[in-house]
């Protein structure tokens, strides 16, 4: 329903403009003509969902509220006296359009809270689980469509059963609801965070790739742990984390159910790797993000069997992992040191010295083309040696805890 993912703030401004007698009937279009540019909404849908409960795409809409206006026009000559846009609306649309049949009147308001009721956790007060399958299917479609990229978040709390079992379940009711608020304070108005199902939560991000979903992630990760770590809730302190799992249509998968699976794969991966992280889908399991390397990232390899060390171009870079290109031969699962380039603070020369082992080796595309190869750090990558390697992005900014 297009109306229905339409933010409270802008949902009370569409009310508030059909409610102002202000207007005649090109003002009233030419307002909602603003709003639709400047909120990027369907305005003339949200407005015919206020109006009588309709879900008419877009571009009927218009047309249809146009003509309705028109009809008020009619009605008002007629009458010697204004109806009223409602008043005009039901009458229209029953008698003339036969679009309504049987229409109950019913304050607005106490419709619109029936109808959130319906579609909303009543603890949470986030989407509930019915409204997310149905938004995730419209999601999917409109991005193939459109051919544009969507993200999908699966997110569970670490050891919830555990702080239930120690302070009982009323406590941990304040802690979803808490938790909610980090959802609410961190998602855009076109995203829909819902509640999964008990501690599991989801959110769907329209128009978003994979790093943009981890930036987002990582924001809402942060945001729980921060907010536990500072504020009592019920009176205690306790240590809440989360830990996350992204899939993105189309490359992880183009219908929802794969999308869903998917997503919760990683998630999985993002539990048995330590809890309290995000971790991407992907068909390598690899559960560290990767970033572009800088066209000026240098490292020398070194084997572990000896020699010297040869020059290898970083193509990406993770905290546990790099993909590069090398004029040498490697085997695959041999073991190697890589150097990598950098300065401190005060501009002076460093380097970072990394063990790591072949996971993949491809074959050279032509001969005298470098041989591509992505390998597994022993240990994790510096942060400082990561910043300075890769390209600096709005999404790397925000994941590391900065503002996108």
């Amino acid at each position: 329903m297009a109306a229905l993912r339409l933010s409270d703030q802008v949902r009370k401004r569409l009310n508030a403009l059909l409610d102002d007698d202000r207007f005649d009937s090109e003002q009233l279009m030419a307002r909602l003509r603003e709003l639709r540019e400047s909120e990027g909404i369907q305005a003339y849908s949200g407005a015919l969902h206020a109006l009588a409960h309709l879900e008419i795409p877009e571009v009927q809409a218009e047309r249809l509220l146009a003509d309705l206006l028109r009809h008020r026009n009619e009605v008002k000559r007629a009458l010697g006296r204004d109806p009223g846009l409602r008043v005009a609306a039901i009458d229209y649309l029953s008698n003339v359009k036969k679009m309504l049949v049987n229409p109950t009147i019913v304050e607005n308001a106490h419709l619109e809270q029936t109808e959130r009721s319906a579609i909303t956790d009543p603890l949470t007060r986030l989407y509930n689980r019915r409204f997310f399958s149905r938004a995730l299917t419209l999601e999917v479609r409109r991005s193939h469509r459109y051919g544009l990229r969507m993200s999908l978040l699966m997110l569970d709390l670490d050891e919830f059963k555990s702080l239930n079992d120690r302070h009982g379940h009323l406590f941990g009711d304040l802690v979803l609801k808490r938790v909610a608020r980090v959802f609410r304070r961190t998602v855009r108005d076109a995203d829909t965070a819902c509640r999964y199902g008990g501690e599991e939560f989801s959110v769907i991000l329209p128009e978003t790739d994979r790093l943009g979903g981890y930036a987002l992630a990582e924001r809402i990760r942060t945001g729980v742990r921060r907010s536990f770590s500072r504020k009592p809730v019920g009176g205690k302190i306790v240590s809440v984390t989360l830990s996350g799992g992204i899939a993105s249509y189309p490359v992880d998968g183009e219908e929802p159910a794969a999308l869903i699976a998917r997503a919760d794969q990683a998630l999985y991966l993002a539990k048995r790797c330590g809890k309290d992280q995000i971790s991407l889908y992907h068909s390598e399991r690899r559960h560290a993000i990767r970033y572009p390397a800088k066209p000026t990232a240098r490292a020398s390899l070194t084997r572990a069997a000896g020699g010297t060390g040869e020059k290898a171009r970083p193509l990406n870079l993770s905290r546990g992992g790099a993909l590069l290109d090398l004029d040498g031969e490697l085997g695959q699962s041999e073991t190697v040191q890589l150097k990598f380039d950098g300065h401190d603070p005060a501009g002076r020369a460093r380097y970072w010295v990394m063990d790591a082992q072949v996971v993949r080796v491809e074959p050279r595309p032509t001969a005298g083309q470098p041989q591509r190869v992505a390998v597994a750090f022993d240990g994790e990558l510096p942060e400082d040696c990561l910043q300075q390697q890769v390209q600096r992005t709005r999404a790397l900014a925000a994941a590391e805890g900065g503002r996108a």
